[in-house]
């Protein structure tokens, strides 16, 4: 499979234009998930908890051992080589290795939601939820998450294919079919509505994923022999290789960005996750829509390195950047326009507009561009070195960090305040690290082209 320098910048126009009209979409269907959420529980605290559930969860998409971006990486130098048998053999021993994988997470998710007090760890109390209730919800999404990140395995060949409008596309068909639950089901007390919301979550997270991988396998869209009962531990190893890096990377990420609901519980309170969400949904949907044509960036920056293309990745780059001062422009000039917004979006369970609150998740909006410009490149690249240590200092700082500035603050917005400055000079070293990296890298090919001269 080979792409030419025009051809590649074409696929990624095109993904990012696919991505967008998607994104536009789920930017609606999120601005109405919020309300429709406040309607169907009665208790923000119990919507609150459902909220850090969620985010608990997620975690577990974590743990697939790196094994998706693996195969990401590899099946795109395989492909790009037009390595058919390499191709197949990457994509059967991930699917297997995937599988132990997930049986054993299954195990470890069952124990841990039957006997944890997750009262206590949500901080909420049994009069709201019964202590049965909550566990019997934590094992329900629980088991629909590790059969999720079975599935969502298809996203790493979509991936490798150049298709990541796709993946967009169904995580867009999963929010959307969650959103018509709560509209059209009726709902009943609190604790019930927990339950089946989890029952439902399940469903409509695993059937796009599901509906994908019948589709790319069944029409081959591959281009390759997959023996689904081989296993070769050569491919097995190399996609773990990169795959356990990328995973590392992923849960400095997760401590950063993703337990903010969780530590909003257990330095404030859970209903405070309520109004942090509001503005969340806000201004990560701003990061979100200069990010998202940075999705196609990550195996385009992959196979340009395959093929030595060292110039037009630096140049790639350093636009890539420039998304960062368009969502800050954005957010500054939309900033006094925001209470107007909150109120028609949420029309009587409005929340006045804090504008210290609206310039930290401004700052977080920016830094979320930019940390998403730096690790596409960056894993595409499979270039670590710079990530892993400053955001592995990060991920330390994180919960400390949390804790002092949300008293110090007196609200939620400490936990995020505490983000933008545990991920801040990531951003600052790693342009500069990654395009000595390339520079070098280019001078390499030209030595070894004279040379062969």
């Amino acid at each position: 499979m080979q792409i030419g320098v025009t051809n590649l910048d074409k696929t990624i126009k095109l993904n990012a234009l696919g991505s967008y009209a998607v994104k536009g979409l789920s930017m609606l269907v999120g601005l109405a998930a919020v309300p429709a959420y406040m309607r169907y529980f009665d208790n923000s605290t119990v919507l609150g908890t459902w909220y850090t559930i969620q985010t608990m969860l997620q975690w577990v998409l974590m743990f697939d051992l790196g094994i998706g971006n693996g195969l990401r990486n590899e099946l795109v130098t395989a492909l790009v080589k037009d390595d058919k048998e390499a191709a197949g053999g990457y994509v059967s021993s991930s699917y297997r290795l995937m599988g132990v994988v997930c049986l054993l997470l299954a195990i470890i998710v069952s124990l841990l939601a039957i006997f944890v007090p997750w009262n206590a760890v949500l901080n909420i109390g049994e009069g709201l939820v019964s202590s049965r209730a909550l566990s019997a919800c934590m094992a329900i999404v629980g088991i629909g998450v590790v059969l999720q990140l079975f599935l969502q395995l298809v996203n790493g060949v979509l991936y490798a294919l150049q298709l990541s409008s796709v993946v967009n596309a169904l995580g867009l068909v999963s929010n959307a079919l969650i959103l018509a639950f709560i509209l059209v089901v009726p709902g009943s007390n609190d604790e019930s509505n927990l339950l089946m919301l989890g029952l439902a979550n399940v469903a409509c997270m695993i059937l796009p994923p599901m509906v994908a991988t019948v589709i790319v396998f069944r029409k081959n869209l591959l281009g390759a022999k997959v023996s689904w009962s081989s296993f070769e531990w050569i491919y097995a190893k190399r996609t773990l290789s990169t795959g356990l890096v990328i995973l590392v990377l992923q849960v400095t990420w997760m401590i950063v960005a993703s337990t903010h609901s969780l530590l909003i519980s257990l330095f404030r309170d859970p209903s405070e996750v309520v109004e942090y969400q509001i503005y969340y949904k806000v201004y990560y949907t701003l990061g979100s829509i200069a990010a998202i044509a940075l999705v196609p960036i990550w195996s385009a920056v992959t196979m340009a390195a395959t093929q030595g293309r060292y110039g037009w990745i630096i140049s790639t780059y350093k636009r890539c950047l420039l998304l960062a001062l368009g969502v800050g422009a954005v957010c500054l000039v939309s900033a006094p326009f925001v209470q107007f917004g909150f109120d028609l979006w949420l029309g009587d369970s409005s929340v006045p507009v804090n504008l210290w609150y609206v310039a930290i998740m401004s700052l977080y909006s920016v830094a979320f561009v930019l940390q998403n410009v730096n690790t596409s490149i960056g894993n595409g690249l499979s270039y670590f070195k710079v990530q892993l240590l400053l955001m592995g200092i990060a991920a330390i700082l994180m919960v400390p960090l949390s804790w002092a500035l949300c008293n110090a603050l007196g609200g939620w917005i400490g936990v995020v305040l505490a983000t933008v400055l545990a991920i801040l000079p990531f951003q600052f070293v790693e342009p500069v690290a990654c395009i000595r990296h390339l520079r070098k890298l280019g001078q390499s090919k030209m030595v070894g082209k004279n040379q062969k001269e």
